[in-house]
């Protein structure tokens, strides 16, 4: 079973993407049914629609999609579930370049990889893995600003939390009433995958949202990916106390990789930022548990990371 509910007008569904990743799209049914995230270009006819039948329901049924944020396994299948259903897609406004142009989003991926020296082969790939799930652009019916509330009916109603960092139109969907919160990639922990890193691209702003997102003080947590750290499960559901200790853990390891760059800065005033990042890796192999990939020499993910921590040290941005 892909689909398992969560809450009385939540479900949570599994959906698998790249062959070794799973994404959590969450569906909320009010008076009109909203679909947070789509999975990958494909992810709407192999995953979304077989879940949605297991509970009565069809893809036909959704009529808002509302997007935690841009990237490909989170948005990729908008236009295949907007031409379904005539669902009216939700972004940030700040995301939407990337929900417009899959170029656009190729180029947010892969920036961060060039700055770092990676090999060609390897940015290449990752352009392709972008071309190959970020399906068709479905652009943003609603462009989201902070503070908009998304009103789906049987007393539902969903607050637009902005939470840059992962991305720069990074949201969160707040349903104070009920004390939920829907987070996407906004708070990331240790990271999604073992040995991996978490995924941000604005360090100072990721700092900043996971300490906004703590002083909500939610008693039940959804996030896009069964992120590592605070807990001993690593579920993508998170409720009560455990709330806290992730939130906690996710700015925990956010300052022990910024510590590691600047140390690494400091002692090495004249070093490239390809550098200063292997140099903090080696510091931080004692403090966050990694597994170097051969091609690259870095953990997944940790790269367009690291870059963040270096360019929030040298701009003397970063949150105490």
């Amino acid at each position: 079973m892909t689909i398992e509910q969560v809450h009385r007008a939540i479900y949570m569904i599994a959906v698998p993407f790249g062959g070794t990743g799973t994404m959590f799209s969450y569906l909320i049914k009010g008076e009109r049914l909203a679909l947070v995230d789509t999975g990958v270009a494909e992810s709407p006819q192999t995953v979304l629609r077989p879940a949605l039948a297991e509970i009565g329901l069809d893809l036909t049924d959704v009529s808002v999609i509302l997007n935690t944020h841009a990237h490909l396994d989170h948005s990729g299948g908008n236009s295949k579930v907007k031409r379904t259903s005539n669902a009216h897609v939700h972004v940030h406004e700040a995301d939407a370049p990337m929900a417009r142009s899959v170029e656009a989003e190729v180029e947010f991926h892969t920036q961060p990889l060039r700055v770092l020296g990676f090999p060609p082969e390897v940015i290449a790939d990752r352009a392709a893995h972008v071309r190959d799930n970020a399906g068709e652009p479905a652009g943003a019916d609603i462009a989201l600003s902070d503070g908009d509330t998304i009103d789906l009916g049987a007393r539902i109603g969903l607050r637009a939390v902005h939470c840059p960092g992962n991305t720069p139109g990074s949201v969160a969907y707040w349903w104070e009433e009920e004390d939920i919160l829907l987070t996407g990639d906004g708070i990331q922990g240790q990271g999604s995958r073992p040995g991996g890193y978490p995924l941000y691209h604005d360090a100072s702003n990721y700092r900043r949202s996971l300490k906004q997102l703590l002083s909500l003080n939610c008693r039940t947590l959804c996030l896009g990916h069964a992120y590592l750290g605070g807990t001993l499960l690593n579920h993508p559901v998170r409720r009560g106390s455990e709330v806290h200790m992730f939130i906690q853990a996710a700015i925990t390891t956010a300052d022990t990789i910024h510590k590691a760059v600047t140390d690494a800065m400091r002692k090495r005033s004249h070093a490239s930022k390809r550098e200063i990042a292997f140099a903090a890796l080696d510091e931080l192999l004692y403090e966050i548990p990694q597994l170097r990939l051969r091609r690259t020499g870095m953990p997944v993910l940790a790269g367009p990371t690291l870059l963040a921590h270096i360019e929030s040290a040298l701009g003397g941005t970063y949150p105490s």
